[in-house]
């Protein structure tokens, strides 16, 4: 049995976007996204960039997430405060999702940002994130989930973009190019066509595409003599010499499903390359003449039956700009010529030259023998000329055609001819009989695919239905392959199980006539009007294998269920039911189910005679000879209260088990199953005992976060490579063994919160890829690590470069040399809310060391040394530290090679700045280009605040060039603090690269703002007030002899700078708020 959730497939076409853009709308939407989605237009590449309408409301928006999944590429830009929004979260977890599922390409794009703070939550990343989770206090694994995604996607291959990488319209440009060169710009098409470029040069002329009059020509035939084949042909031919162009397959499958208002919408993107929401086909229209009327486009509307799809799609010439062409395929004359296509090419037969071609490129792989001759006439005569047929003829008797040398053995020649007579029983008239000839030809097992594909499965990703068909006990892969050599299925470029509507009705027919009258006794049920028959009278039979409810038409009308529906039903191994409400409960299911997905089931229980569950609750009993049982998800059972003995299923693959709030025991064979890969109980807030050892060398994804009871976890024996997240935040673990060593793979473990653990084993430091611990709020956590079992302490240094979070771990000096001696290469260390009081000496051993936060470690005195290369140091509220500490963060020497980033308690800017104002903003002149500046900004908080506090960095040249930066901090301050950061640490120097005008002296003007990202009645919220500004310039980058501190005297009085400033930033922030 597998429970899942998919993501249904809605593109008609493949995708209806080529890109997705996910992106934090306030940081880039207006700069570099914004460039982005506008190139990316232009180039013809059809992008989703939401607007701000879809993320008003309190649910993320379903448009959204169907844009996703619609979509060929999710490009998504990490700047720095994307993970503030839980918007863009949610959106990110969706791509993270149908790239696995749909098999969406994902690029990450780091703006302005470090992978590695994405990747590892680090900086403002973590601050994001920790103040989600004080929000989200009841729904943490949201977060969790979140965290996970993050890294997931940091891990992508992607592209960065920082300070010092050229100009960003040059690195928009290699975005395009590359994203370009992936766009299919053609239809696939089969690789060998015959007869072709006669047939397209006839309508070519029929086009006569230099015309400047708007034409609309058809394309008629029978089903299967190539229409969409010759359709898809031409738009490759033609379709650049249009501004323009859309080619929607299957118009008459596509409107009965999706409605022609959503076919608007893809005409409208494909063309102008709008996002356009239509309320109703009625409304379309008139956008629809907006938008196409004054461009030259090609539109090409594949398989219309009906004319009012042509009405609301194509209504009349004047739609389009002059020079348009509208090809429209139709085994219909009657409609085209309702709708006044007089100019219409009927498609011919093939002739008997072009059949042997065709059948030659399927059966011999070349030129045909002149023994095959009167086999080709035969075929010819069956085929009815009709390139479907032909090929499905062709390709079922290429496995009976055996060559030996040239010619045929006696045995091929007599199964040839078994063949041959079978298709010339059937006829001439009937094309779906010969098709099933073809279908007769396979081996059982292809044959239950082919109905399952047929009936279940057309416009599915391949990945799923694979997955679904395996668990059946099929081997998928290889039958799916027979269908396409069988020209019964294809796959196109979409990654989606297509197949012509001629197969697809002969397959339901030949299930439709197990039983003609009875559907209770088919093998396969998907029309809902059959189920809920066979389900409310009780009909149904050991006959029924598949069973299939989606799309009811009574909508949301609560259905009357039978408790003995499914008695009888006792051969049924898939059942989907989706989007129905059901008041009855099913009182039996099929033990030979292998696929169970029922979304909205009707009870918190199983049938009690389903898989030997006992009634009343689901404590189940020991599972055995379950060989093909893969996935088991009981995500929020809250009746699961024990995991038996599992070791019946041996190729279990998958078990979630989270949110199961009264499961209390975890049998030990868990531990011992050898394909298990994922096994996570996340929220189990009752779980005591999980296995006593792990032997999983599969393992990939393990979490036991808020177990809020579980307090102790398994020894590892046997080597585990392909773990990289261990998640035990919220756990009552005690200590971790020593054989955690045996997680090769493991590059993040989350420790956060684990208030009981006291101790790190010393195998901690071997584990070779490990670059991140999280453990804050671990209280009771003493970092002295625990010797082997032998009783001897080998400390190792980890040669990783480490991500070390032990903020409120009540950590001493002592336990910090301990830690800083394992992990000598730390890059980045929060030891923020600790009680050491003296920063070792040790630490100038950690020379990979750039960011250090001991923010509200009150008893901290003393620094004795600083790292190499340190770059950025937080100490809010060390209200303890001593003068001499402060001078040694605050000095010249320590700042002179820029790139630092210092807070602490203060209020002086220091002496060694060259210039200090104590108004509002700080200004200065200066010559030729921008110069590299410290900026000291001394402050108060005027109240403590409860969300992050956003700072707005604003320079003005010239009083006209505005630059803004926006950063979010979770500071709270108790007092004065001074802050120094070199100013390529807010803004992007390449931004201001040519402000500056170079014959004349410029006026530059600096202010900063604390501001709530809360807006009040009259807009933000002022949270903090500059007391002091100060600037130094870096001697070695600018001269001074063209900096001026006051206005020079060759520049005319000019007293009106600070309005006009007031005025730039006012209108600025009004054009940013419209």
């Amino acid at each position: 049995m597998e429970m899942e959730q998919r993501v249904l497939p809605s593109s008609i076409r493949g995708w209806t976007y080529d890109v997705f853009l996910s992106f934090r709308g306030e940081d880039t939407r207006f700069g570099f996204t914004g460039h982005l989605y506008n190139a990316l237009c232009q180039r013809g590449i059809n992008t989703f960039m939401d607007d701000e309408v879809l993320k008003k409301g309190q649910q993320i928006s379903a448009a959204i997430f169907k844009a996703i999944e619609e979509s060929r590429m999710a490009i998504v830009v990490f700047s720095e405060n994307y993970a503030s929004s839980t918007w863009c979260l949610e959106e990110l977890v969706k791509i993270l999702c149908c790239k696995k599922i749909m098999e969406l390409i994902v690029y990450p794009l780091f703006y302005k940002v470090d992978p590695s703070e994405v990747r590892h939550q680090t900086g403002c990343y973590g601050q994001h994130l920790a103040k989600h989770e004080r929000k989200l206090i009841y729904n943490k694994e949201k977060v969790q989930n979140w965290r996970l995604a993050l890294h997931e996607a940091a891990n992508l291959v992607g592209w960065h973009f920082k300070d010092g990488y050229g100009y960003e319209h040059e690195f928009i440009r290699r975005i395009v190019d590359m994203v370009g060169i992936s766009k299919p710009n053609l239809i696939p098409v089969d690789a060998y066509l015959v007869g072709i470029e006669s047939r397209i040069d006839k309508i070519i002329f029929r086009l006569q595409i230099s015309d400047p009059n708007v034409f609309m020509v058809g394309i008629c035939g029978v089903s299967g003599i190539g229409k969409t084949t010759l359709a898809q042909v031409l738009y490759n031919s033609i379709n650049k010499q249009f501004e323009g162009s859309c080619f929607l397959s299957d118009v008459r499958g596509s409107a009965d499903k999706y409605g022609l208002a959503y076919l608007q919408e893809a005409i409208l993107f494909d063309i102008p390359g709008e996002n356009v929401k239509v309320v109703n086909e009625h409304k379309g229209i008139p956008i629809l003449i907006r938008k196409l009327q004054g461009k030259r486009v090609l539109l090409i509307l594949d398989n219309v039956d009906k004319l009012e799809q042509l009405e609301y799609l194509a209504g009349e010439c004047n739609w389009f700009g002059l020079g348009s062409r509208i090809i429209i395929t139709s085994r219909c004359k009657d409609v085209l010529a309702a709708h006044g296509v007089e100019n219409i090419y009927d498609v011919p037969k093939l002739n008997k030259y072009e059949a042997m071609q065709l059948l030659s490129s399927k059966v011999t792989k070349g030129p045909v023998p002149d023994y095959y001759n009167k086999i080709w006439e035969r075929v010819f005569h069956c085929s009815l000329g009709l390139p479907l047929v032909l090929k499905d003829i062709g390709s079922d008797l290429s496995e009976k055609m055996k060559v030996i040398g040239s010619d045929l053995s006696q045995a091929s020649i007599d199964e040839l001819e078994i063949a041959l007579e079978r298709y010339e029983l059937v006829g001439a008239g009937e094309i779906q009989s010969i098709l099933k000839v073809s279908y007769d030809s396979l081996n059982e097992c292809e044959k239950i695919i082919f109905l399952d594909i047929a009936c279940f499965f057309i416009g599915e990703p391949v990945s799923y239905v694979e997955e679904i068909l395996s668990a059946c006990g099929f081997n998928p892969t290889y039958s799916i392959d027979r269908l396409i050599d069988r020209s019964l299925l294809s796959i196109p470029s979409s990654g989606r199980l297509m197949m012509h509507d001629h197969i697809k009705e002969m397959a339901m027919k030949i299930v439709q006539q197990e039983s003609p009258l009875n559907p209770g006794k088919r093998s396969r049920l998907w029309c809902p009007q059959d189920v809920l028959q066979v389900l409310n009278e009780n009909e149904g039979t050991d006959k029924i294998e598949v069973m299939l409810l989606v799309d009811l038409p009574c909508g949301n009308e609560v259905l009357k269920l039978s408790d003995k529906a499914f008695k009888n039903m006792k051969s049924l191994r898939i059942l989907i039911i989706k989007d129905a409400i059901y008041s009855g409960v099913p009182q039996h299911l099929s033990n030979s189910l292998r696929v169970l997905i029922w979304s909205g089931y009707p009870t918190g229980c199983l049938p009690p005679d389903f898989l030997n569950l006992p009634s009343g609750c689901l404590i189940l009993n020991s599972f055995k000879n379950m060989e093909f049982l893969t996935k088991m998800d009981f995500t929020d059972c809250e009746f699961l209260s024990e995991v038996p003995n599992i070791s019946g299923i041996p190729g279990l693959r998958i078990l979630y088990l989270d949110n199961c709030i009264n499961l209390i025991k975890i049998h030990d064979s868990v531990g011992f199953l050898v394909n298990l890969e994922e096994l996570t109980a996340t929220g189990c807030t009752s779980l005591e005992i999980i296995p006593l050892a792990f032997k999983l060398a599969s393992l990939r994804e393990l979490s036991f976060s808020e177990c809020l009871t579980l307090v102790r976890f398994p020894e590892i024996l046997c080597e585990i490579n392909n773990l990289k997240y261990l998640n035990l935040w919220q756990t009552a673990i005690k200590k971790l063994p020593f054989s955690i060593g045996n997680l090769r793979g493991l590059e993040s473990l989350n420790l956060m919160e684990c208030g009981r653990l006291d101790k790190l084993p010393s195998s901690i430091f071997t584990l070779p890829r490990l670059q991140e611990i999280q453990a804050d709020s671990c209280r009771r956590f003493d970092i002295s690590v625990e010797c082997a079992d032998d009783g001897k302490l080998s400390l190792t240094v980890s040669p990783n470069n480490v991500y070390l979070y032990l903020s409120s771990c009540n950590i001493t000096t002592e336990n910090l040399v301990v830690c800083l001696s394992g992990f000598a290469n730390v890059v980045y260390l929060d030891i923020s809310y600790n009680n050491f009081t003296i920063l070792p000496a040790s630490i100038k051993e950690c020379v990979h060391l750039k960011t250090l936060l001991l923010s509200n470690c009150k008893q901290l005195q003393d620094i004795l040394t600083i790292p190499p290369k340190l770059k950025e140091i937080e100490a809010l509220n060390c209200t303890s530290l001593a003068s001499v500490s402060s001078n040694v963060l605050l000095s010249q020497a320590f700042h002179a090679t820029g790139q630092k980033t210092v807070i602490l308690p203060g209020s002086r800017v220091p002496e060694w700045f060259d210039h200090c104002s104590c108004e509002r903003s700080i200004t200065f002149w200066g010559l030729e280009k921008f110069p590299r500046i410290c900026v000291c900004v001394s402050f108060g908080m005027l109240e403590n605040p409860l969300h992050h506090s956003q700072v707005e960095l604003c320079i003005v040249i010239n009083h006209q060039i505005r630059i803004f930066s926006k950063h979010c901090y979770n500071w709270s301050i108790e007092t004065d603090h001074v802050w120094l950061f070199d100013l390529t640490a807010l803004i992007n120097y390449n931004d201001l690269v040519g402000t500056f005008k170079k014959s004349d002296w410029n006026h530059v003007e600096i202010e900063m703002k604390w501001n709530s990202p809360i807006q009040g009645e009259h807009g933000p919220t002022r949270m903090a007030i500059v007391k002091w500004y100060g600037i130094h310039i870096y001697r070695q980058e600018s001269k001074m002899e063209g900096i001026s501190f006051t206005k020079p005297k060759c520049l005319q009085e000019n007293n009106t700078s600070k309005r006009v400033f007031s005025e730039v930033v006012d209108s600025e922030k009004r054009q940013r708020r419209s």
